[in-house]
């Protein structure tokens, strides 16, 4: 039989605890709200009983923010800890009454229902693992209710319990007796429950250059990107938090170019889209879009073709864009000459399958095989040199050989040597067919037609920063002069006349600033067979041309549009991108367009770059491009910072430079 003073007590209690439980959801959800309507109030700072350094940071070229850590709570249950002894078998099997008790004042705190919870325990093995990544206002809940502190509401509530107890001293000590049963059982409750605080990674600009980023796993370890890259510099020791990695693109600039290239994309119903801007002379990438891409906070929602690079991973043949390193091979080698004529009559059957034009280009130069896209000229061109010869000029561009920016998954492509079986090999190489090139490799090409010769190595990344400020340049490969400079002024030339009416690539033309320009167009090769259907429309300018400071690459991926031809929608997006670069770099627009600026810069012409030896020189006046030279001295590493001429240096001149590792030039 039932003692009633026992069932008394027993019924106090339970209502007591169905108070507590309706009370938490209560106080969770006004909590919830305060944290949503005034996130930086009201929240205290979490200290962890396990600290841990913190995985180093990832900025663009201006210290804006592009992954970093954050402190966020894992909270989980051993299933040991939730196991009782059978009084009558002796086993241990799991304790029902306090699982649902756990369920009860976990649900409202961690928003889940019990249900969830209690699957999660019914199901785990031994380690359950209730939620991941959760924010400070549910880690100071949880340290609360450890601690057994309940709220106001909580309070309340069981203070209204007794109520209507007459006796004002009697209704005092029941609602204390009370307080401090419902404390201890929360404080017994949350013994089972384990939070550590962990570091999390946060991608602040979402979407924004997430292929080059990349991303961390569950392990906090890098997947892809430069996460992946640069996982041993950026994770954090035992002692010491992780290094920071600076990157040479420019927030805004991804921003102009990943707006433009969903623009196309869109437009055009393409498959995938590519678009660089690159600085000329340094190699430094400012804007990289690559479309489709993801976001990196939950990278999981997205297919994995998406996470990698695809200017670094996908390989491709170039098509007629690539006729610009054929024609500059050929140039430098003497096999040809800028008057050397070739007749085009729309076919150049020497070869099965012949080689054809979308028309009949009669008598053409070099300049104008450049400017039209002349596939016979180029062909008929390619005979005056040798298979080998014209191999390793191709070679000194260094493509098939791995760029190495700065980001894995990197391919070399396929450049193959030419034999003498295959008569079609050699004009087909000519203009870009049975090769395979990634977009920096196309781009690694180009700086030596900008740059008077002198081709360098693009990269992603700027330096590495230690936690005491020091610099770490990223190691690049020295600057070579891949070509002649008269031969890259020619085809600078051949260039511009292409971005004129004369040529395929007139659309690409903003007008007020010289722009060199070359198109392509080429099939997509499926099961060793060139598509009908499929094509890859790409486009190249450099500019201005009187001084190259940037280059403009875009691939256009199956394009299923009103056109497929580079001419007609590559061109587009080349002249949206500059349009934009020009205004936010600041170069000067027109014809006698003229800088203005808070001082005068002395332009020095024809005058010798002095050496960097042991005391700083005087750089002011120097142009961008002659300023090439300094970027392969391995003493120093120099940072070439804006356009036109040098306005002001770090250190000045007559500064001892022993000490010194790094100059900044600032052009204007």
């Amino acid at each position: 039989m039932i003692d009633p003073d026992e069932f008394t007590v027993f019924s106090k209690r339970f209502t007591v605890y169905i108070v507590i439980a309706s009370a938490l959801i209560f106080s969770v959800l006004i909590a919830y709200a305060v944290v949503m309507l005034s996130p930086a109030q009201g929240v205290e700072e979490v200290q962890a009983d396990n600290p841990i350094q913190e995985r180093g940071t990832i900025f663009d070229r201006n210290q804006q923010l592009l992954a970093m850590d954050t402190k966020v709570g894992l909270v989980s249950l051993r299933r040991n800890e939730l196991m009782k002894r059978e009084l009558e078998t002796k086993e241990q099997v799991l304790d029902e009454s306090l699982c649902q008790e756990l369920s009860v004042v976990l649900a409202p705190i961690l928003r889940m229902s019990r249900q969830e919870i209690l699957n999660k325990i019914y199901l785990s093995p031994s380690y359950i693992v209730l939620k991941k990544r959760i924010d400070k206002s549910i880690i100071n809940r949880i340290n609360e209710a450890k601690k057994g502190i309940l709220d106001v509401a909580m309070n309340d509530a069981i203070a209204a319990q007794f109520a209507d107890e007459p006796n004002e001293r009697e209704r005092n000590n029941n609602i204390k007796n009370a307080l401090k049963a419902a404390r201890n059982r929360m404080k017994t409750i949350m013994r089972k429950v384990r939070l550590d605080i962990v570091s999390s990674r946060v991608y602040p600009q979402e979407n924004l250059a997430s292929q080059i980023i990349g991303f961390v796993g569950d392990d906090h370890r890098g997947q892809e990107g430069v996460e992946y890259f640069f996982d041993t510099v950026l994770n954090p020791t035992d002692t010491e938090a992780g290094k920071h990695v600076i990157l040479t693109i420019d927030v805004k600039i991804q921003h102009i170019l990943e707006k433009i290239a969903a623009e196309t994309l869109s437009k055009n119903k393409a498959e995938s889209i590519m678009l660089t801007a690159m600085d000329s002379l340094t190699g430094e990438i400012l804007g990289s879009a690559s479309l489709p891409d993801f976001n990196p906070n939950e990278y999981y929602n997205y297919p994995d073709s998406t996470w990698r690079y695809k200017p670094a991973f996908f390989a491709y043949e170039p098509g007629s864009v690539f006729k610009l390193f054929s024609i500059s091979a050929l140039l430098d080698a003497g096999a040809i000459t800028e008057n050397s004529v070739f007749y085009c009559t729309g076919h150049y059957d020497k070869v099965s399958p012949s080689i054809t034009d979308l028309q009949v280009h009669g008598p053409v130069t070099p300049e104008k095989i450049i400017a039209l896209s002349c596939n016979v000229g180029v062909s008929l061109a390619v005979e005056h040199i040798g298979n080998e010869a014209f191999y390793n000029k191709l070679r000194g561009f260094s493509f098939g050989e791995k760029v190495k920016p700065g980001i894995p998954s990197e391919v070399s492509g396929i450049f193959n040597p030419l034999g003498n079986v295959d008569k079609r090999a050699k004009p087909a190489m000519g203009m870009g067919q049975g090769i395979a090139v990634n977009m920096l490799q196309m781009l690694q090409a180009a700086t030596a037609i900008a740059n008077n010769g002198v081709m360098v190595q693009p990269r992603l990344i700027a330096f590495v920063r230690n936690g005491e400020g020091q610099e770490e340049p990223f190691e690049t490969k020295a600057p070579i002069q891949a070509i002649k400079p008269k031969t890259a002024s020619s085809m600078l030339k051949f260039m511009q006349t292409t971005a004129t009416g004369a040529g395929t690539g007139w659309r690409a033309s903003i007008g007020d600033i010289p722009m060199a320009v070359k198109t392509g167009t080429a099939q997509v090769i499926e099961n060793r067979m060139y598509s009908e259907t499929d094509f890859i429309a790409s486009c190249m300018a450099i500019f201005p041309v009187d001084n190259p400071s940037i280059i403009l690459y875009v691939v256009i991926v199956k394009p299923q549009g009103a056109s497929y031809l580079g001419g007609r929608i590559a061109t587009v997006p080349i002249r949206q991108a500059a349009e934009e670069l020009v205004d936010y770099l600041g170069l000067p627009r027109g014809k006698n367009a003229r800088l203005e600026h808070s001082r005068n810069v002395t332009i020095l012409p024809n005058t010798p770059l002095p050496p960097l030896e042991d005391v700083m020189p005087d750089f002011t006046g120097f142009s961008k491009q002659s300023l090439l030279p300094l970027l392969s001295n391995r003493d120093f590493r120099v940072e070439i910072l804006g356009v036109g001429h040098v306005s002001s240096q770090d250190p000045a001149p007559g500064t001892p430079l022993t000490d010194r590792d790094k100059i900044t030039l600032y052009l204007e």
